[in-house]
């Protein structure tokens, strides 16, 4: 059993979600409305970068699970990736202090600027948090491991509803006036949530081991590769987690466009209450959530979930004729709270779910990759996002060309990008990812007492 300290010393080392969240809400519509990148390079950036941290994953996964040091196998990424993640995290939103970003004439640099910070950004985090994960089987049994998941769900609704919130008032962070960059007080805000970031991390390096009776795999990257996706289990996974994701990028993209222009939330006192609702939401679904899953199974409410968030998508062109009637933080607010209820499952299983297939394997096989499970599933999830990227950004510059504008696209994304929901609670209809750890090991032992 891990003590309670050190639950919530590795629960704490969630908090890095907060400057992906942030980045996740922010970077697209900053430099395509603010900083006046054409949509169709911002679309090719973001999308560049979900590949990024997508091998990022699958390599990390596998070489954490592979190296040996006297520190342990997953804290040397820890240590490198937190100050990459910090430093490159900044440097994405200050490309004014190395380029002119008011002359048309720099676009070309101010692209590959936002491709190099975004990129490194994506690296970093995947560098970082593929070993911290993977860390969680290691660590931890099954008994105690929903207690572990719901701290560091706990850390991480913190850490998302800070970056959510920041996210959605971005644009009081920024100068009204060209060349929209950040005002001086928004630097020092973001600076001190950088610091906050580093602090909240130091408990993970300092005090997280794994166990020291784990085995270490000798297998090659592609038999560890051929493995895991002999897994029909987490195959299944892979694809619902990746038509999910699929939207889920395209709503993180548009949040903060959608609440200023087809809501018209612009002002702190219209905006805090829409972002309270979806973080409050998600935060009591979370718990809410829990109970479920011990009544119903995990399959069966992450497919309610989905369904839910299905229904709800579509209404995104028809909000602000109704936010006009009966008012847009009304509206927000009756919105946000069922989105919220939705997304919490899937935060909530994110974590359950690959680790609970690392286990099984590794009851049955003698050997731990936990580090392959976690790493390999941001391969197919990001190459999903990549492409959820592309048709955003394809559809932001459809909006621009056709109506002259962003409101379309910022309205119209909903129904777009609903139907892979429904795909997604098809494929999970057909896997089970509620397994039966005593059984597994009652059987795994009387298959070992017979040999």
């Amino acid at each position: 059993m891990l003590p309670l300290r050190k639950k919530i010393g590795y629960a704490m080392g969630r908090f890095p979600s907060f400057l992906m969240t942030f980045i996740t809400l922010t970077s697209f519509y900053i430099y395509g409305h603010r900083f006046e990148l054409n949509w169709l390079l911002t679309g090719i950036s973001l999308s560049a970068s979900y590949v990024v941290i997508g091998l990022t994953h699958w390599f990390t996964g596998y070489y954490s699970d592979s190296l040996k040091t006297r520190w342990g196998r997953r804290l040397p990424f820890v240590v490198l990736g937190t100050p990459a993640l910090i430093v490159s995290g900044f440097l994405l939103f200050v490309p004014n202090w190395f380029l002119d970003i008011a002359d048309p004439a720099t676009e070309t640099l101010v692209f590959v600027y936002y491709l190099t910070t975004l990129c490194l950004f994506k690296f970093s985090y995947a560098f970082l948090m593929t070993a911290y994960q993977a860390w969680l089987p290691e660590i931890t049994d099954e008994n105690e491991r929903p207690l572990v998941s719901s701290m560091q769900n706990t850390v991480n609704w913190f850490a998302d509803s800070s970056g959510a919130v920041l996210g959605v008032m971005s644009a009081l962070l920024f100068l009204q006036v060209p060349p929209y960059t950040l005002t001086s007080d928004g630097v020092m805000i973001l600076v001190a949530f950088c610091l906050v970031t580093l602090v909240f991390s130091l408990p993970s390096i300092l005090f997280i081991r794994e166990k020291p009776d784990i085995m270490i795999p000798t297998r090659k990257l592609r038999e560890e590769t051929s493995i895991v996706l002999h897994n029909r289990t987490y195959v299944g996974w892979i694809l619902a987690v990746g038509f999910l994701s699929f939207t889920f990028s395209a709503f993180t993209s548009q949040i903060v466009g959608f609440l200023e222009q087809v809501l018209n939330l612009t002002t702190i006192e219209s905006l805090i209450p829409a972002a309270l609702t979806m973080l409050g939401s998600v935060f009591v679904f979370l718990y809410l959530w829990i109970t479920a899953i011990r009544r119903i199974g995990k399959r069966k409410s992450l497919i309610a979930g989905l369904i839910l968030l299905a229904v709800m998508l579509p209404l995104t062109p028809f909000l602000r004729d109704i936010g006009g009637s009966i008012g847009y933080t009304v509206v927000a607010i009756m919105f946000f709270v069922p989105f919220g209820a939705g997304m919490a499952i899937y935060y909530l299983m994110s974590y359950i779910v690959p680790a609970d297939i690392a286990q099984v394997d590794e009851i049955v096989s003698g050997e731990s990759r936990s580090g392959m499970y976690t790493g390999f599933l941001g391969v197919p999830l990001n190459m999903f996002q990549a492409a959820s990227a592309l048709v955003l950004g394809w559809l932001m510059d459809y909006s621009e060309v056709m109506t002259g504008g962003e409101l379309w696209g910022l309205m119209w994304w909903g129904p777009v990008f609903a139907p892979t929901l429904l795909i997604a609670a098809l494929v999970l209809h057909f896997i089970d990812i509620d397994p039966d750890f005593d059984s597994l090991r009652t059987q795994t032992k009387t298959s070992e007492s017979e040999r």
